[in-house]
């Protein structure tokens, strides 16, 4: 107990530190060119959809005042805030960082089979084939987390925290019951400590601390297809590679009040998890949605930001 007023001390003067990183962070998806790319995407969309290449009512249409002011915003800023704090004061001090859980699975394979083969691969094949496969393993992770979150009873009294946005922002994907955040934590932590341990012990000559602690590079690039458009009013469909990629539409789907939506479309970025798993809905034509849980969804449907009429 003594030790625990300190170390919340520590959390709150740590907080704002943290808060302000984000846009300056690659691994995180508010950094400043995802928002950039994202913002870039959705004036493109509104206005192919206008018809007009003039900048005034594509601004007004993506920057619509009565949208912004809802108070389901100020509920993800709360939120974000909260879990960044629990964050900083209980799950890193309790569990450790990320380099941590690399190098003591690096360290759990050495001590159990010994030393490793002698692997010379030359390092661009290791770089890409270890960034390879922790996209996939953190993708279907993530996947299978969201989707136990819909089917448990208990991961859904959490998960509707989430589900309760009744409009969607890029602050929304923080939008999450601390215990959600705690046990996502626990998969980031253990997926990236699995792999990455895993490659070290296998390719440690041949890897440099850039290649483990840096950039997921296939998440990055994905994130710079408008990944933040995934919870705003912009409707971007990724046509037929929705087959393969999950589109900011697809998600707005997954988040729509209407029972027809209900269980779909749990991936992050592989549309592959989803269709294998019959929970795949393509976006189809820009539609007006509800978003919350039915019983406290938006009183009006969400149009996709400029347009004119809906499907």
């Amino acid at each position: 107990m003594d030790a625990l007023l300190p170390a919340l001390l520590d959390g709150l003067a740590r907080l704002p530190g943290e808060l302000f990183s984000h846009p300056l962070d690659p691994g995180r998806r508010l950094y400043w060119a995802f928002l950039l790319s994202s913002v870039v995407l959705a004036l493109a969309v509104v206005m192919w959809r206008n018809h007009s290449m003039q900048l005034r009512p594509v601004l007004r249409a993506c920057l619509d005042r009565q949208y912004w002011r809802q108070t389901s915003h100020l509920v993800d800023l709360a939120l974000l805030g909260l879990n960044g704090f629990i964050r900083l004061t209980l799950l890193v001090p309790l569990l450790g960082s990320h380099l941590l859980a690399t190098i003591w699975v690096a360290r759990g394979w050495q001590s159990t089979l010994g030393n490793a083969p002698e692997l010379n691969w030359h390092w661009s094949v290791v770089a890409l084939l270890y960034t390879s496969v922790f996209f996939i393993a953190e993708d279907y992770s993530r996947f299978a987390l969201h989707r136990c979150m819909h089917r448990v009873p208990f991961l859904w009294r959490m998960h509707r925290v989430h589900h309760g946005a009744t409009v969607l922002s890029p602050l929304t994907l923080y939008r999450v019951h601390p215990l959600e955040m705690s046990v996502y934590y626990l998969r980031s932590l253990a997926v990236f400590g699995l792999v990455s341990g895993t490659f070290v012990y296998l390719f440690g000559r041949q890897l440099s601390g850039f290649d483990i602690l840096g950039v997921d590079a296939l998440g990055f690039l994905f994130n710079l297809l408008g990944a933040n458009l995934r919870h705003s009013p912009v409707w971007l469909s990724f046509g037929p590679l929705e087959r393969w990629l999950v589109s900011p539409a697809q998600h707005q789907l997954h988040h729509s009040a209407d029972p027809l939506h209900r269980d779909i479309n749990f991936g992050t970025c592989l549309a592959l998890w989803d269709r294998l798993g019959g929970s795949w809905l393509p976006a189809g034509a820009p539609r007006a949605l509800r978003f919350g849980l039915t019983e406290g969804v938006s009183t009006a449907p969400i149009k996709p930001a400029g347009l004119a009429s809906t499907a």
